[in-house]
């Protein structure tokens, strides 16, 4: 295992298939970093690693992501636009989700890779694909090698090395099918470290790491209070560095999954190791940006069709909300949903009622390393911890009383104070590696 900066990165290196192996997550990444790869019609060069940082950025460490609200895109006169749909999450820990994107539209690494380097990320316009990937067959095929970090050999000779084939006698498709497996395997590697004081302190103090096999959340939560309560009692608690007791209070907030007040709920759905529960939530988030745009009340009169009407992935419910068009709203996970097959649906629900159900739910994005991926949420709206916890705690108010559209039922619990939301931060500060 190596480790760079907070990143663990997990090579197989024993014997002749680690060395393989090795050599294509080598050629990934110097892919990954390549922005000749985009389209030369952009003003932007860019690469995967453009919205996906570590150092390269002067205002400081990144894990994955960049420092935008919404990541930026080449501009191209037939698509005149600056901003992504998104915030750009982390991937670190990728090779753990089931779905990728804030929507969940891709179900493998390969299915987002092979979409990105043909895909407005990279400059290219919807009916491109076939000229994105001749252009970047052409300049992996012309590459004279640089002398980069990585390697000064051409993409020939890395490409034999890492797969043993010609690149011009494979042709263009194999070359980037190949390609597309190679940025893939670098991503896997990315994991976070998990060695925060969190991850001390659990340690230290005996405590389970994750939900046992057919254990709720909400058991393992009330087990791991328990368990606290005990040490407490005990005066046994061993802090460590980075983990002192306003941290403890502020767990403490976040596994309480029920209760008047100082309930945070946010281990239901950020329950430890990864802190996501790599599912789709309506935390009224959507609903909010839209609202501050086209007034209270506007985002429950949008007319959204049900399962037999609605042609999914619309290019409306898509998009970020303007003033001048009001049919324009990023409805997430609905987009892209299987009505018929999704393990989200419940037993005996009609498709229309799990559909409407899905409006505007996003992926749980991790909390691990919180310090290095702001901005917050989906939107990239809030800069700030404290800022994004007094945001959710307005929305779980909004939600009891009934006025946000299909709120996520784990919203609707969230009680927390203002002294809750510093006690909260403290403990989100001890994820960071």
């Amino acid at each position: 295992m190596l480790l760079i900066g907070s990143v663990a990165l997990t090579l197989g290196v024993n014997g002749q298939h680690g060395a393989q192996d090795s050599a294509v997550v080598t050629l990934g990444q110097r892919l990954f970093e390549d922005s000749r790869l985009s389209s030369p019609e952009g003003d932007l060069a860019n690469s995967c690693s453009s919205c996906h940082l570590q150092d390269q950025d002067p205002q400081g460490h990144r894990v994955f992501t960049d420092f935008f609200n919404r990541s930026w895109v080449p501009y191209r006169s037939k698509d005149p636009r600056r901003s992504e749909l998104r915030n750009s999450p982390t991937i670190l820990d990728s090779a753990s989700m089931p779905s990728l994107h804030f929507d969940g539209e891709y179900a493998s690494l390969e299915d987002l890779v092979r979409a990105t380097l043909s895909g407005r990320p990279m400059g290219w316009l919807p009916t491109e694909a076939n000229q994105a990937f001749d252009h970047i067959y052409k300049t992996i095929l012309e590459d004279s090698g640089e002398p980069t970090t990585h390697s000064a050999k051409t993409y020939a000779d890395e490409f034999k090395r890492a797969f043993n084939v010609d690149i011009k006698a494979a042709g263009r498709q194999s070359t980037i099918d190949l390609t597309v497996n190679a940025i893939s395997s670098y991503v896997r590697t990315l994991k976070s470290a998990r060695n925060t004081p969190y991850d001390r302190f659990a340690a230290a103090n005996a405590l389970p790491s994750s939900p046992r096999q057919n254990e709720s959340v909400r058991r393992f939560a009330h087990k791991l209070l328990e368990q606290i309560a005990s040490l407490e009692s005990e005066g046994s608690v061993r802090f460590v560095a980075g983990f002192e007791r306003e941290a403890l209070s502020g767990f403490k907030i976040f596994l309480t999954t029920s209760g008047a007040s100082a309930s945070g709920n946010c281990v239901t759905c950020h329950a430890p190791p990864l802190f996501t529960d790599l599912s789709f939530h309506n935390m009224g988030v959507s609903q909010a940006e839209y609202e501050s745009i086209h007034g209270t009340g506007s985002f429950e009169r949008l007319p959204i069709p049900n399962a037999a009407a609605a042609n999914r992935p619309s290019t409306d419910f898509r998009e970020t909300p303007t003033r001048e068009n009001a049919s324009l709203v990023d409805l997430g996970h609905w987009n892209f949903v299987d009505v018929k097959a999704s393990p989200l649906r419940r037993a005996g629900e009609t498709e229309d009622r799990f559909l409407a159900r899905m409006i505007a739910t996003f992926k749980t994005p991790t909390l691990r390393n919180l310090a290095y991926s702001h901005p917050y949420l989906h939107n990239g709206a809030f800069t700030t911890l404290e800022a994004t916890l007094l945001e959710l705690k307005r929305l779980s108010e909004l939600a009891r009383k009934g006025q946000i559209r299909k709120a996520d039922e784990d919203l609707v619990r969230i009680r927390i104070s203002e002294d809750d939301i510093k006690r909260l931060t403290a403990f989100l500060r001890t994820l960071n590696d």
